[in-house]
């Protein structure tokens, strides 16, 4: 299989929710969302409650992207431009078509179902535009409601990392979820979209 090429960064819109190419004036936003304590709980990154660091950090998403390793998206409501929290598929590894998913919401989004409406637009997005054949989720095995989250999109626990992130607290576990292509196709029940349908803005 060819490997996928991009030369616009992808936009992609669910009913409620816009996920745009972050920008570095997003960085003052994104550190109240990073910086609530109870949406940091569980990152399995620290120190991102500053506007230095997410704007650091937002630097090495723009390069990421550039260099091919997948995408970070900053999450809007649909025709609203204000950071509510982060997206992406990252870690991709186009010659074992693999990558990983993650998402950090905003606490006033918590309890709404985003996730249950993201994730179907990032699967397919992943698994057709991408072409991969796995894709993977890390997080701390005590965040349930991520669990949950994953489990009902059809992603299967792999087993749990012991003490391998290191943070404030010292270390925690990490647990391995992943959905297979196959899997994924099985599953859904809507048809997925040709890969020359991927809207989006100009890369960085």
């Amino acid at each position: 299989m060819s490997i996928p090429s991009f030369t616009t960064y992808p936009e992609l819109e669910t009913g409620r929710f816009r996920l745009r190419q972050p920008r570095l004036e997003d960085a003052a936003a994104l550190a109240v969302v990073y910086g609530h304590p109870e949406v940091s709980r569980y990152l399995l990154y620290d120190d991102l409650g500053s506007t230095k660091a997410t704007s650091e950090k937002l630097a090495r998403d723009l390069e990421s992207a550039k260099r091919g390793e997948g995408f970070r998206w900053v999450l809007c409501e649909r025709g609203q431009d204000v950071p509510l929290g982060s997206v992406g598929l990252f870690h991709w590894n186009a010659r074992d078509r693999n990558a990983e998913v993650g998402y950090v919401l905003s606490m006033p989004l918590w309890g709404q179902g985003v996730m249950k409406e993201l994730l179907p637009t990032l699967l397919r997005f992943g698994f057709v535009q991408m072409g991969l054949h796995r894709i993977e989720a890390r997080l701390d095995p005590r965040n349930a409601a991520s669990m949950r989250v994953l489990t009902r999109a059809g992603f299967q626990p792999e087993g749990v990392q012991r003490e391998n992130c290191a943070g404030p607290g010292g270390f925690t576990d990490t647990a391995l979820f992943s959905l297979l292509e196959r899997e994924w196709r099985r599953d859904t029940s809507s048809d997925a979209p040709e890969k020359n349908e991927c809207p989006g803005g100009s890369l960085p």
